[in-house]
């Protein structure tokens, strides 16, 4: 018996619990806590990254929207690139009557104008040193510190001279970007060129308007200068190939009253009348080949006298300037243009209305008609123009004013 209770009791009691099993469980239910608490804490702390990165991603979109409108707002503000600013017309003007009569001068100053530096830029810097190594011994070209400028003036000289350059002139790459560079840039000095001739006809002198005349026709021809005489034989050679006659022509001119005052005398200050007229010595060989279907070298459309438009077979562009009275000194008086609409007509004829000196004396109408189609093909005339005092209002009429 005693042996048996012993074996009994040294049996533990499931009823009777050992001091250290409660700090266990205790130290679970604390470990689940912190587990459940730090689940918790990353979802939060995630959320959080997670919307504080939409918001960086909103506020990055909303400022692309932001810098794209601003960019569409000034591309629309924004001139086209061909597009001459107010500022580079008063440039050309100041430039025609400072160097106008000298092309290389006119040219160097055309190409520091902000039009034709921003046409100029999209080309390399490969392709700006090619061009300026064909170029070198055949055009004076500024240097290449000058920046937009340098590669603008190696521009224009590399149309002008285009028949003496080399056929592949570019790195392969840069070439198509080069070409519409020549381009652009050829198109913006003929639009400059053409306001400098005209602000030298309004206020510049007979030399001035006469080189920006030859200069404008070398720029729409793509030859170096009027006078170069390989430039000459290849507009006779252009013309041939037509199937057109070189232009022969003379020229007269006369100039009356207005309103038709006897003996072609004009009072001073009073409303003058220049008729300018050309003859066509070659009228018969234009005839010919118009019926062989060459009928224009122009490329200039006309719709004189209110008619339809009319392709124009021949175009001449006349300078008027006047010297004589108490100065003697010559200046422009402006220009007119004298349009053949017949191959076959043996004259071209135009008017110009000028205002008479407001001193009197004797003055010459001095005519000098060039074609800008053909170089080197001119005639010049000269008129008389008679001015007498401007008559003296009776008091009584002085006294209305």
């Amino acid at each position: 018996r005693v042996v048996a209770r012993a074996n009994w009791s040294s049996k533990p009691d499931a009823s009777m619990a050992s001091p250290e099993e409660p700090a266990v469980a205790v130290d679970e239910v604390q470990d689940s806590a912190e587990t459940v608490i730090a689940t918790v804490v990353a979802i939060v702390a995630g959320l959080i990254v997670i919307v504080i990165a939409l918001g960086f991603r909103r506020k990055r979109e909303a400022e692309r929207v932001v810098a794209r409108e601003k960019a569409a707002a000034a591309k629309r503000k924004a001139p086209p690139p061909g597009a001459v600013a107010r500022a580079d017309l008063s440039a050309v003007e100041k430039l025609a009557r400072t160097a106008g009569a000298d092309p290389d001068a006119f040219l160097a100053g055309l190409a520091t104008t902000e039009v034709l530096g921003r046409l100029a830029s999209p080309l390399s810097p490969a392709a700006a040193a090619a061009v300026r190594k064909a170029l070198a011994g055949k055009a004076e070209l500024p240097p290449e510190g000058d920046g937009a400028a340098a590669v603008a003036a190696a521009l224009v000289h590399t149309h002008l001279r285009r028949g003496e350059l080399p056929a592949r002139l570019w790195p392969k790459r840069d070439a198509d970007e080069a070409e519409a560079a020549v381009e652009a840039v050829a198109e913006a000095a003929v639009k400059l060129t053409r306001h400098g001739f005209e602000a030298a006809c309004k206020g510049g002198s007979p030399e001035a308007a006469r080189c920006l005349l030859q200069l404008l026709a070398c720029l729409r021809l793509q030859r170096p200068a009027w006078d170069h005489e390989p430039s000459r034989r290849a507009s006779e050679e252009a013309l041939a190939d037509a199937g057109l006659p070189l232009p022969r022509l003379a020229a007269s001119a006369s100039a009356a009253s207005w309103m038709g005052g006897a003996g072609g005398a004009v009072s001073a200050g009073s409303v003058a009348m220049l008729k300018v007229r050309l003859s066509r010595a070659h009228a018969k060989e234009a005839a010919a080949a118009a019926k062989r279907g060459a009928t224009s070298f122009a490329g200039k459309w006309s719709t004189a006298n209110g008619r339809a438009p009319v392709r124009v077979c021949e175009s001449y562009t006349c300078l008027v300037s006047r010297r004589g009275g108490p100065a003697g000194a010559e200046a422009m008086v402006g220009f007119l243009e004298a349009d053949v609409l017949d191959p076959a007509a043996p004259t071209a004829e135009a008017e110009l209305k000028i205002v008479a000196p407001l001193e009197a004396g004797e003055y010459e109408l001095r005519v000098q008609a060039l074609s800008l189609a053909v170089l080197g093909v001119e005639a010049s005339a000269s008129a008389s123009l008679v001015v007498t005092p401007a008559p003296i209002d009776d008091a009584d009429d002085l006294d209305d004013y």
